[in-house]
Protein backbone atom coordinates (compact mmCIF):
# COMPACT_ATOMS: atom_id res chain seq x y z
CA UNK A 1 0.00 0.00 0.00
CA UNK A 2 2.39 2.38 0.85
CA UNK A 3 4.70 1.13 -2.13
CA UNK A 4 1.33 2.22 -4.37
CA UNK A 5 0.89 5.44 -2.97
CA UNK A 6 4.43 6.34 -3.71
CA UNK A 7 4.61 5.37 -6.99
CA UNK A 8 1.68 7.16 -7.56
CA UNK A 9 3.16 9.96 -5.78
CA UNK A 10 6.27 9.76 -7.84
CA UNK A 11 4.08 9.86 -11.40
CA UNK A 12 2.55 12.91 -10.03
CA UNK A 13 5.33 14.81 -9.80
CA UNK A 14 6.78 13.65 -13.26
CA UNK A 15 3.28 14.50 -14.94
CA UNK A 16 3.70 17.72 -13.45
CA UNK A 17 7.41 18.51 -14.18
CA UNK A 18 6.52 17.42 -17.92
CA UNK A 19 3.66 19.61 -18.26
CA UNK A 20 5.76 22.63 -17.17
CA UNK A 21 8.64 21.93 -19.28
CA UNK A 22 5.79 21.50 -22.08
CA UNK A 23 4.73 25.05 -21.21
CA UNK A 24 8.01 26.31 -21.25
CA UNK A 25 8.86 25.06 -24.76
CA UNK A 26 5.62 26.41 -26.14
CA UNK A 27 6.52 29.81 -24.16
CA UNK A 28 9.72 30.12 -25.76
CA UNK A 29 8.45 28.92 -29.49
CA UNK A 30 5.90 31.33 -28.94
CA UNK A 31 8.50 34.17 -27.86
CA UNK A 32 10.74 33.29 -31.05
CA UNK A 33 8.79 33.07 -33.81
CA UNK A 34 5.56 35.55 -32.17
CA UNK A 35 7.32 38.59 -31.11
CA UNK A 36 9.66 38.82 -34.76
CA UNK A 37 5.58 38.83 -36.65
CA UNK A 38 4.63 40.97 -34.10
CA UNK A 39 7.55 43.18 -35.05
CA UNK A 40 7.28 42.83 -38.83
CA UNK A 41 3.31 43.65 -38.71
CA UNK A 42 3.95 46.96 -36.28
CA UNK A 43 6.45 47.61 -39.30
CA UNK A 44 4.25 46.85 -41.98
CA UNK A 45 1.42 49.06 -40.07
CA UNK A 46 4.16 52.03 -39.62
CA UNK A 47 5.51 51.88 -43.32
CA UNK A 48 1.94 52.25 -44.82
CA UNK A 49 0.86 54.76 -42.14
CA UNK A 50 4.38 57.13 -43.45
CA UNK A 51 3.60 56.32 -47.05
CA UNK A 52 -0.57 57.15 -46.91
CA UNK A 53 0.94 60.42 -44.94
CA UNK A 54 3.39 61.58 -47.45
CA UNK A 55 0.99 61.11 -50.57
CA UNK A 56 -1.72 62.99 -48.67
CA UNK A 57 0.85 65.88 -48.36
CA UNK A 58 1.31 65.82 -52.11
CA UNK A 59 -1.77 66.11 -52.94
CA UNK A 60 -2.84 68.89 -50.58
CA UNK A 61 -0.02 70.61 -51.63
CA UNK A 62 -1.02 70.82 -55.50
CA UNK A 63 -4.94 71.06 -54.16
CA UNK A 64 -3.74 74.56 -52.92
CA UNK A 65 -1.36 75.09 -55.97
CA UNK A 66 -4.59 74.45 -58.18
CA UNK A 67 -7.25 76.14 -56.15
CA UNK A 68 -5.61 77.84 -53.75
CA UNK A 69 -6.81 78.27 -50.09
CA UNK A 70 -5.86 76.48 -46.90
CA UNK A 71 -5.40 72.92 -46.32
CA UNK A 72 -4.33 70.63 -43.62
CA UNK A 73 -3.13 67.70 -41.95
CA UNK A 74 -3.75 67.23 -38.23
CA UNK A 75 -2.88 64.76 -35.72
CA UNK A 76 0.44 63.29 -37.10
CA UNK A 77 2.13 60.87 -35.35
CA UNK A 78 5.85 60.99 -36.78
CA UNK A 79 8.06 57.89 -35.89
CA UNK A 80 11.42 59.49 -36.91
CA UNK A 81 11.96 62.96 -38.03
CA UNK A 82 10.01 65.01 -40.97
CA UNK A 83 12.46 67.74 -42.01
CA UNK A 84 11.97 70.89 -44.45
CA UNK A 85 14.16 71.89 -46.88
CA UNK A 86 12.60 75.42 -48.63
CA UNK A 87 16.13 75.50 -50.42
CA UNK A 88 15.63 72.33 -52.67
CA UNK A 89 11.63 72.22 -52.20
CA UNK A 90 11.84 68.91 -50.35
CA UNK A 91 10.27 67.24 -47.59
CA UNK A 92 12.34 64.45 -46.04
CA UNK A 93 10.36 61.65 -44.15
CA UNK A 94 13.02 58.74 -41.46
CA UNK A 95 12.65 56.54 -39.56
CA UNK A 96 13.23 52.79 -38.46
CA UNK A 97 12.29 49.66 -39.25
CA UNK A 98 13.18 46.31 -37.55
CA UNK A 99 12.82 44.27 -40.82
CA UNK A 100 13.29 44.31 -44.22
CA UNK A 101 9.91 46.01 -45.22
CA UNK A 102 10.77 47.53 -48.31
CA UNK A 103 13.81 45.98 -50.90
CA UNK A 104 17.12 47.92 -49.29
CA UNK A 105 19.64 49.50 -51.69
CA UNK A 106 17.15 50.56 -54.64
CA UNK A 107 15.29 53.58 -55.19
CA UNK A 108 11.43 52.77 -55.73
CA UNK A 109 8.91 55.61 -56.69
CA UNK A 110 6.13 55.64 -55.50
CA UNK A 111 4.63 59.01 -57.33
CA UNK A 112 6.78 60.29 -60.33
CA UNK A 113 9.41 59.03 -61.68
CA UNK A 114 13.45 59.88 -61.92
CA UNK A 115 13.00 62.73 -64.35
CA UNK A 116 13.48 66.32 -63.70
CA UNK A 117 11.01 67.84 -65.77
CA UNK A 118 7.38 66.08 -67.41
CA UNK A 119 4.75 67.39 -69.51
CA UNK A 120 1.55 69.48 -68.22
CA UNK A 121 -1.04 66.44 -67.46
CA UNK A 122 1.64 64.19 -65.42
CA UNK A 123 2.53 64.23 -62.55
CA UNK A 124 4.50 66.90 -60.93
CA UNK A 125 5.15 65.54 -57.34
CA UNK A 126 7.67 62.99 -56.83
CA UNK A 127 7.75 60.90 -54.11
CA UNK A 128 11.02 58.69 -53.61
CA UNK A 129 11.45 55.84 -51.26
CA UNK A 130 14.63 54.40 -50.48
CA UNK A 131 15.68 51.40 -47.51
CA UNK A 132 19.38 50.99 -46.16
CA UNK A 133 20.37 48.42 -43.31
CA UNK A 134 21.64 50.29 -40.63
CA UNK A 135 23.00 47.06 -37.95
CA UNK A 136 20.12 45.09 -37.16
CA UNK A 137 17.82 47.80 -38.04
CA UNK A 138 16.59 49.37 -41.90
CA UNK A 139 16.62 53.15 -42.35
CA UNK A 140 13.70 53.73 -44.24
CA UNK A 141 13.91 57.47 -46.36
CA UNK A 142 10.27 59.22 -48.06
CA UNK A 143 11.29 62.47 -50.30
CA UNK A 144 8.28 63.90 -51.54
CA UNK A 145 9.53 66.89 -53.86
CA UNK A 146 8.33 69.07 -57.19
CA UNK A 147 10.12 68.95 -60.60
CA UNK A 148 8.61 71.07 -63.27
CA UNK A 149 6.25 71.06 -66.08
CA UNK A 150 6.81 71.51 -69.88
CA UNK A 151 3.58 73.21 -71.43
CA UNK A 152 3.26 73.87 -75.26
CA UNK A 153 4.59 76.89 -76.90
CA UNK A 154 3.03 80.61 -76.81
CA UNK A 155 4.13 83.25 -78.79
CA UNK A 156 7.73 80.84 -79.31
CA UNK A 157 7.92 79.88 -75.60
CA UNK A 158 7.71 77.24 -73.68
CA UNK A 159 5.35 77.61 -70.83
CA UNK A 160 6.87 76.15 -67.48
CA UNK A 161 4.77 74.95 -64.50
CA UNK A 162 6.44 75.57 -61.30
CA UNK A 163 5.34 74.76 -57.62
CA UNK A 164 7.69 76.25 -55.30
CA UNK A 165 7.81 75.41 -51.19
CA UNK A 166 8.20 78.03 -48.74
CA UNK A 167 8.87 76.77 -45.27
CA UNK A 168 7.85 78.18 -42.19
CA UNK A 169 7.43 77.69 -38.53
CA UNK A 170 9.15 74.41 -37.48
CA UNK A 171 11.82 72.49 -39.99
CA UNK A 172 11.78 69.42 -38.34
CA UNK A 173 8.99 67.75 -36.75
CA UNK A 174 8.37 64.84 -34.87
CA UNK A 175 6.45 62.67 -32.27
CA UNK A 176 2.87 62.77 -31.63
CA UNK A 177 0.23 65.11 -32.52
CA UNK A 178 1.42 67.48 -34.90
CA UNK A 179 -0.33 69.72 -37.46
CA UNK A 180 0.71 70.90 -41.15
CA UNK A 181 -0.73 73.93 -42.65
CA UNK A 182 -0.51 74.27 -46.66
CA UNK A 183 -1.42 77.97 -48.03
CA UNK A 184 -0.81 79.68 -51.44
CA UNK A 185 1.18 82.47 -50.61
CA UNK A 186 1.47 83.65 -54.72
CA UNK A 187 1.82 83.19 -58.15
CA UNK A 188 4.60 84.73 -60.14
CA UNK A 189 5.86 84.85 -63.87
CA UNK A 190 8.82 85.24 -65.33
CA UNK A 191 10.69 85.18 -68.90
CA UNK A 192 13.86 84.83 -70.78
CA UNK A 193 14.14 84.58 -74.52
CA UNK A 194 12.60 80.92 -74.62
CA UNK A 195 10.47 80.36 -71.70
CA UNK A 196 8.51 82.13 -69.55
CA UNK A 197 7.93 80.11 -66.15
CA UNK A 198 4.78 80.60 -64.09
CA UNK A 199 5.91 80.02 -60.20
CA UNK A 200 3.66 79.27 -57.79
CA UNK A 201 4.83 79.38 -54.33
CA UNK A 202 3.10 77.54 -51.36
CA UNK A 203 3.66 78.46 -47.67
CA UNK A 204 3.86 74.95 -45.49
CA UNK A 205 3.84 75.41 -41.68
CA UNK A 206 4.58 72.89 -39.61
CA UNK A 207 3.28 72.61 -36.22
Amino acid sequence: MIFTNLTKGQSQVITSVLLIMIMITLIGVTYFWGIPLIEKQKDSVRVSDMERFIKTLNEKIQYVAKNGGTQKITGLDIPGDLKLSDTDDRFVLSFQTTGNIIASGEDIYLVGDQRTEAHVGEEPGVILVRSEKAGSKYDITMSLYYRNLRGSETDGKANIYKIDIIGIGKTVMRGKNHEISISEYETSEEETASERTYTTKINVRLD
